[in-house]
């Protein structure tokens, strides 16, 4: 009896563990990551950041130097959200079901992607700073539940608000 006690703790501490997340605060930015702990980091050229997860999955978060002054201007913001949008689209061979949802995060302009990719959910988000644009791309298996990306892309931003001046 002492041991199946014994071993029930065991499991449950095992099994009750908090889930843990890396906060990596990305170079050169006022953008956080926050990444669960099944992705792990990899190195790839090019890139910001690249993750990569067990269950099957890529991340890649990368920046491009592009002034954004019509992200920031209130006629010109839904226009300049679908020339990015556009643009995603045509980056993703066989894209379908593609929607766009112009957002903010902490202040700043934000464009997030979802496409189909032979079966496959691919997420993206652009973050539009003033000066530069910060992507968080996702695409997973076919069939995997597309809230897991969903969930890694709504915390990817930065982690103060931005003044607006």
């Amino acid at each position: 009896m002492r041991r199946a006690i014994i071993a029930f703790w065991a499991l449950l501490l095992v099994v009750a563990r908090p889930a843990h997340a890396e906060d990596l605060a990305l170079p050169k930015s006022l953008a956080h990551l926050v990444v669960p702990d099944d992705w792990k980091a990899m190195r790839a050229q090019g890139v910001v950041a690249a993750y990569r997860r067990d269950a099957g999955g890529f991340l890649a978060v990368t920046r491009a130097e592009v002034p954004n002054p019509d992200a920031w201007t209130k006629e010109k913001k839904q226009a300049y959200a679908d020339q990015v949008a556009a643009g995603i689209k045509a980056s993703i061979p066989n894209a379908k079901k593609l929607t766009k949802k112009l957002t903010e995060m902490n202040g700043v302009p934000a464009v997030d992607v979802e496409a189909q990719r032979d079966g496959a959910p691919v997420v993206v988000r652009v973050l539009l700073f003033r000066t530069y644009a910060l992507s968080c791309a996702i695409e997973l298996p076919k069939g995997t539940d597309v809230a897991v990306a969903r969930a890694i892309v709504a915390k990817f931003g930065p982690a103060k608000p931005i003044p607006k001046d």
